[in-house]
């Protein structure tokens, strides 16, 4: 009896010893979909049975995956040759389908999302600009954008730093805090607002009266600063024609000289606290703040001087 058991647990020790480890079964899908920027064996195969070993088989790199929203096609006989000469390789069951279709997820934002963002950015900065009605029109964008999974966040610019008068806008895509896309989105940019306009013609250098203008609803997306109200351009001075209908902007009107040429003034010369004054005549028209031609009467001499107000200039010796 003693001797039946010793016999039985030679034999089984013997076929322990004997039989190789048993190798992992990997099954190639025919399908897979990823996320990341390279492909891993666990992607695009099952591998069993559960082990330490198959743990490491499946984080193996195979290849790139293709661009966001892209497939590509990998060879079962080229995978499997290009994993032989890994240590343990020859101990492995491949099975399952010869080409493997991998395709990768990504964010895709079509025409309508990508137009979306710039009317939302509009919106938000409507606070900063005058009391307008913005559209943006004809826009000309990409007709889709596949982005990387992840955390999603994007940078608006304008082309224009004030927005008004933008003819495109700059949109930078970031995913986890990394730039993946640079969109330019060209279009339209209409500004609505009432301003002020010409009622009839205006000829240079006139005087405006309230009579020669109006109000209107115009696009100032364009416009130099265009008035809103009459009577800040009421008293201003004709730059060049105006036609009727026209808006009033800082472009085509200024205010009217304080100064005339040939008219007498009194120059005030400084340095630091002492001040001496004189008498000149104007040699040009000025308005407040404009340099003009001087000429002091005592020397005959022409100077630079600055317009302070009616008939006062001053310069710094």
């Amino acid at each position: 009896m003693h001797n039946q058991k010793t016999t039985w647990c030679i034999f089984f020790l013997t076929l322990f010893i004997a039989s190789p480890a048993l190798g992992l079964d990997i099954q190639l899908k025919e399908q897979a979909l990823v996320t990341k920027k390279f492909i891993f064996l666990g992607d695009i195969a099952s591998i069993t049975p559960e082990s330490t070993e198959a743990e490491q088989w499946a984080g193996r790199r195979v290849t790139y995956a293709p661009a966001p929203g892209e497939s590509k096609v990998i060879q079962s006989a080229s995978l499997i040759a290009s994993l032989q000469h890994i240590s343990g390789s020859d101990t492995i069951k491949w099975s399952g389908s010869k080409n493997i279709t991998v395709r990768r997820q990504g964010i895709e934002i079509n025409r309508e999302g990508i137009k979306q963002i710039i009317a939302d950015f509009l919106q938000q900065n409507l606070g900063n600009l005058p009391k307008v009605e913005l559209r943006f029109t004809s826009v000309r964008a990409p007709e889709k954008i596949v982005l990387p999974t992840g955390d999603l966040k994007y940078t608006v610019t304008p082309s224009k730093p004030g927005i008004l008068g933008s003819s495109s806008f700059s949109i930078i895509f970031q995913v986890d805090g990394k730039t993946v896309k640079n969109c330019t989105v060209r279009g339209k940019l209409e500004a609505m607002a009432e301003v002020v306009v010409a009622e009839m013609n205006m000829r240079k250098g006139s005087i405006i009266t309230a009579d020669q203008l109006n109000i209107a609803r115009r696009d100032i997306s364009k416009l130099d600063k265009p008035f809103k109200a009459i009577d800040h351009v009421v008293g201003m001075q004709v730059k060049r024609t105006i036609r009727a209908g026209k808006t009033i902007d800082n472009r085509n009107v200024e205010l009217p000289p304080v100064i005339k040429k040939g008219e007498p003034v009194k120059i005030v010369a400084s340095r630091g606290s002492l001040q001496v004054s004189t008498n000149g005549i104007a040699i040009m028209d000025g308005r407040p703040g404009q340099f003009i031609r001087v000429k002091n009467i005592n020397s005959s001499k022409l100077i630079y001087c600055k317009v302070d107000s009616a008939g006062i200039v001053s310069v710094e010796f």
